[in-house]
C-alpha cells in the first residue's frame, strides 16, 4: 500500500465552545508527532455556530493548517458527509482522521493509530473503547453497558465478528473507502453514519482494524450513546445488513474480482499457511514422483514452496518465479543462500519470451487461482516443458466455497474438474491425474469463511488444521481416492 504524507481531520463542532480550543492544541500536538514521521495534518472544521474563531485564532498561534466551514444546519451526521465531500474534491488527503470534538477522544492519540494502519496494512483503524488496552474512565456503568450492547448488536447483526466498537467516530481511514462509501438512503444522524461506514466498508473488502484508546471525560456537550438512541440504531442495522449482504453478494460475484500482481493482499494469511508442515508435505508427496530436474515454480511466494523443494529433491533446482513486491524481498534472500534457486520478480508471460531451456515440471501450488487468464497461463506453461515433462497444479476447489478469505487473496475463481481439465487439455497436455482433495475440509471451510465471513486464517486454526484434521483427512483420501468433492483439487498433466 501507499506509504501516507498526508492527513486531513474531519471536525464537526456543535456545542462544544467550551472544549475546542483544547482539541485544537491536542491536534497540534498530533500534528508536530506525525511531521516527525513524514506526514503532514490538517483540520476541516464543520462549524456549527461559535466555533470558528477560536478554532482559528488556537490553530494559528501553534501553527496548524486549519480551514472553517459552516456546517450544516441538520448536525454531525450531514457534517461528516460534507467533509468526506471536501476533502475527497480538494484531492490531497491520504488519511481522513474523525473524532468527537467534546473532548472525549484524545487527539494525541492519532499517531498511534496511524502507526497501527500502517503496520497492519489496513484502510481503516477504528479507535476503539473495547479491545485491549483500552480505558473507558468517560463511561457511566450506564453507558458503558448500552454501548457495549450496541456494538454487540451491530456484530451479530451485520456479521462482523471482529469488530467491537462500530459506534464510535474516532478513526483513522485510507481516502480510498472515504471515496466509494455512499449511504444511500441511511438516516443522518451521527451514528448511522459511523456503523454504516464501517459496515460497507468490510462489504467492500475493506481491512478493517481496531487499536486501544483511552475514552476520557467530556470536557464540554453530550457523548454516548442514550436509550432513546439504542431505538434509532437497532432499526437500521437489519436494512444495513441486507445492503452488506447485496454489496458483498456483488464483490464476490466473478464480475467482482479484479486484482493487481503487484501486491499480494493476505500476506498474513500466508505466513500462517506457511506452518501448515502436515498439509504442505501431503501435497508434495502427491507430485513426488515429477519432482527432479528443472523445475519451473510460477507464484512462489515468500518461498515456502521452494524451500521444500530444495530440502526434499537433492537433483532439483528451481526456477521461482514471483510478481508481488511484498512477496519477493523474502524469496529473493532465500534464492541468495543458494545456487540451486533463482528468484525472478516476474510472471511467466514475462519469463517466457526470456526462457532458453525446457522445464522437467512447472508448479503451480495455490497460484493459477490468482491468474485472472488461465487459459493463457497454461498454454504459456506447456510450452516451457520439456517433452515428457508434468504440468503440476494444486489450487482450491468448488465454486460455491468462494468466500471473502478468496477475495481477499485475489482468487479469481475456485475449481472444478470439468473446468481444469478442459483448459489443461486445451493447451494440448494429456492429464494424467485429476481429482478432489481433502474432502474434511470442505465443511470447516464453508462454515468459518463462506457463513461466518472470516476474512483471515487465525495461527491457532491452522495449527489445528494442520495436525489435527490434516492426517485424518488423508487417511479418507487413501480409503477413498477420488472423492465426490473437496477443498482442493490437483492435477498431474503430461507434455507428449
Amino acid at each position: 500500500m501507499k506509504a501516507p504524507r498526508t492527513a486531513t481531520v474531519v471536525l464537526p463542532t456543535y456545542g462544544v465552545q467550551d472544549a475546542i480550543a483544547s482539541v485544537i492544541r491536542d491536534l497540534a500536538v498530533a500534528a508536530y508527532a506525525l511531521r516527525a514521521r513524514g506526514i503532514e495534518l490538517d483540520v476541516l472544521l464543520l462549524d456549527g455556530g461559535g466555533h470558528a474563531e477560536t478554532a482559528t485564532q488556537v490553530a494559528a498561534e501553534l501553527g496548524l493548517p486549519l480551514k472553517s466551514v459552516p456546517g450544516p444546519i441538520s448536525g454531525p451526521g450531514e457534517a461528516y458527509l460534507e467533509g468526506f465531500r471536501r476533502v475527497v474534491k480538494a484531492g490531497g488527503a491520504d488519511l481522513v482522521v474523525t473524532l468527537d470534538a467534546n473532548g472525549r477522544h484524545d487527539p494525541t492519540e492519532i499517531p498511534s493509530l496511524i502507526d497501527h494502519l500502517i503496520q497492519r496494512g489496513s484502510h481503516v483503524v477504528i479507535g476503539s473503547r473495547w479491545t485491549s488496552g483500552s480505558g473507558t474512565p468517560g463511561l457511566s456503568p450506564s453507558r458503558w453497558l448500552l454501548g457495549r450492547m450496541a456494538n454487540l448488536t451491530f456484530r451479530w447483526v451485520t456479521g462482523s465478528p471482529r469488530i467491537g466498537d462500530a459506534t464510535t467516530s474516532f478513526r483513522v481511514a485510507r481516502i480510498e473507502p472515504i471515496r466509494d462509501l455512499n449511504l444511500g438512503g441511511t438516516p443522518l444522524d451521527s451514528y448511522s453514519v459511523h456503523t454504516t461506514f464501517v459496515a460497507k466498508a468490510i462489504a467492500q473488502g475493506y481491512r478493517v482494524g481496531e487499536a486501544p484508546i483511552i475514552y476520557r471525560p467530556s470536557i464540554a456537550g453530550g457523548g454516548g450513546l442514550t436509550v432513546g438512541d439504542i431505538g434509532e440504531f437497532a432499526s437500521h442495522l437489519f436494512a444495513l445488513r441486507r445492503e452488506m449482504q447485496r454489496v458483498r453478494q456483488r464483490r464476490l460475484s466473478p464480475a467482482g474480482r479484479a486484482f493487481h500482481v503487484d501486491h499480494f493482499g493476505a500476506e498474513d494469511d500466508l505466513e500462517c499457511l506457511a506452518a501448515s508442515k502436515h498439509f504442505f508435505d501431503w501435497v508434495l508427496e502427491e507430485f513426488e514422483p515429477y519432482l527432479h530436474g528443472r523445475v519451473l515454480e510460477v507464484g512462489a511466494g515468500t518461498g515456502t514452496i521452494t524451500r521444500r523443494l530444495v530440502e526434499r529433491y537433492s537433483d532439483v533446482s528451481v526456477v521461482a518465479l514471483e510478481p508481488a513486491d511484498n512477496m519477493f524481498a523474502s524469496l529473493d534472500a532465500y534464492a541468495a543462500l543458494t545456487q540451486r534457486v533463482s528468484a525472478r520478480k516476474e510472471t511467466l508471460v514475462d519469463y517466457e519470451a526470456q526462457a532458453g531451456n525446457a522445464f522437467d515440471a512447472v508448479l503451480y501450488v495455490n497460484v493459477l487461482e490468482h491468474i485472472a487468464e488461465d487459459e493463457r497461463e497454461v498454454r504459456l506453461a506447456a510450452e516451457v516443458l520439456r517433452p515428457g515433462g508434468a504440468l503440476l497444479v494444486f489450487g482450491p476447489a468448488l465454486e460455491r466455497l468462494y468466500s471473502e478469505l478468496d477475495h481477499k487473496a485475489g482468487h479469481y475463481r475456485r475449481y472444478s474438474l470439468r473446468h481444469l481439465r478442459l483448459i489443461v487439455e486445451g493447451a494440448g497436455l494429456r492429464v494424467v491425474s485429476l481429482r478432489y482433495f481433502d474432502l474434511l475440509g470442505v465443511l470447516p471451510y464453508l462454515i468459518v469463511y463462506r457463513w461466518l465471513h472470516h476474512g483471515q486464517i487465525s495461527g491457532s486454526t491452522m495449527w489445528g488444521y494442520d495436525r489435527l484434521i490434516v492426517p485424518v483427512s488423508r487417511l479418507v483420501q487413501h480409503a477413498l481416492p477420488h472423492p465426490p468433492a473437496g477443498k482442493n483439487i490437483i492435477l498431474v498433466a503430461l507434455k507428449e
